[in-house]
């Protein structure tokens, strides 16, 4: 079951509870960032820190490789990290503003989305205890 909320109608108090509550849940972020930015834009040093965070940037050759390997979407690089508190904490602090895609991810699934086109999507089975959380009561089933 799948549902659908507007990032923009979310508040920012709620989305950093709903954050929190698949921290508990999830073990990995993917996110998906433009391979073309301007060097000093916001994306771009959101990006620099991410890629800090997980410590991959610190070899010059992991890095080359994983560029290469993770073209997903047509001009966008995605990464796959896992959920450490140094990328909880940047997550928490990323601006919604940079509409980025990510999705927070158990084992191999994803369970919570944030796409770049002002949307937020939860999926899990239908009889899944996540739909029982008050956070989700402004979510439409889709």
């Amino acid at each position: 079951m799948r549902r659908y909320s507007k990032l923009s109608t979310i508040d920012s108090n709620l989305l950093t509870d709903i954050l929190k509550f698949f921290f508990d849940r999830c073990d990995k972020v993917n996110i998906y960032f433009p391979n073309a930015t301007k060097e000093a834009s916001e994306i771009n040093t959101f990006k620099n820190s991410f890629l800090a965070a997980t410590h991959i940037i610190e070899n010059a050759e992991e890095l080359g490789s994983l560029e290469e390997t993770l073209e997903e979407k047509e001009g966008f690089s995605m990464i796959i990290a896992s959920l450490t508190d140094e990328i909880k904490t940047l997550l928490l602090d990323m601006k919604t503003n940079l509409h980025l895609n990510l999705g927070l991810i158990e084992g191999a699934k994803v369970l919570f989305y944030i796409g770049d086109e002002d949307e937020c999507v939860i999926e899990a089975d239908e009889d899944s205890d996540i739909f029982a959380s008050s956070l989700f009561d402004s979510f439409k089933t889709i």
